[in-house]
């Protein structure tokens, strides 16, 4: 697949991530901490996604603690790994069933222990249906989810805005995607809600309400559509 845009350049690389790490967690504002979500905290994440009018969805909640992200923590060490993680979640189970271990859920823990934000992303199963549907190669369809995926939901709890957490959940999913290396991340968000100017100042570049996505330079041969009222804001590689 083709790529688009530079590389960004002048600064230095951050430390490689394991999947020791994206467990673990790394140190957050006022001593709390990111992290994978762990079992029971589907329904926290769940309250989180609908105050942003996202929607977490149930194979991603129901592996909380088991495959969630599983694939992702694999590709890690490189994209072979990943390749073969992958695989048998698409070749033996349904699209639906190998959600879990292509998604990446991160929470934000503060320093009681209470869960107060989380990021969503997943890969772009809607793409990955049509182009089934079109008739795409196994292998055209393989490489779409090492190529691209959604940031579905990025929320913060009332209590713990303005101290950053937002900042850092899409800091992490950012690095996670880009070790694995993928190509493009995006989402979307209500037109006229200010949010285009908070992923564009992360580096994100939002596209003009009711702009369509053009996947043509990942070799698809179709785009993405955003939701009435929203617009969608991407970032290459």
């Amino acid at each position: 697949m083709a790529k688009r845009g530079k590389t960004r350049g002048g600064s230095t690389p951050p430390q490689p991530v394991s999947s020791k790490r994206v467990i673990e967690g790394w140190q957050g504002p006022g001593g709390g901490r990111i992290r994978l979500a762990q079992a029971g905290e589907d329904a926290a994440v769940q309250a989180l996604m609908e105050t942003a009018g996202a929607r977490l969805d149930q194979p991603a909640a129901d592996q909380f603690g088991g495959e969630l992200a599983v694939a992702l923590c694999a590709g890690l060490t490189g994209q072979e790994a990943w390749i073969r993680a992958m695989t048998p979640l698409l070749v033996q189970r349904t699209y639906l069933d190998a959600i879990p271990g292509l998604s990446l859920v991160l929470v934000a823990e503060d320093k009681e222990g209470d869960i107060v934000g989380a990021a969503y992303s997943m890969p772009p199963m809607p793409i990955m249906n049509g182009a089934h549907q079109q008739g795409l190669p196994p292998e055209q369809l393989m490489s779409i989810p090492l190529a691209l995926a959604k940031l579905a939901g990025l929320s913060v709890a009332e209590k713990a805005r303005g101290a950053g957490w937002a900042t850092h959940l899409l800091k992490r999913t950012v690095q996670i995607y880009e070790q694995l290396g993928l190509l493009l991340l995006y989402g979307q968000c209500p037109v006229d809600s200010g949010l285009d100017r908070f992923y564009q100042q992360r580096g994100f570049t939002p596209l003009a309400p009711q702009e369509k996505l053009d996947l043509a330079p990942l070799s698809l041969p179709f785009g993405i559509d955003p939701g009435p009222g929203e617009q969608l804001f991407v970032r290459w590689k």
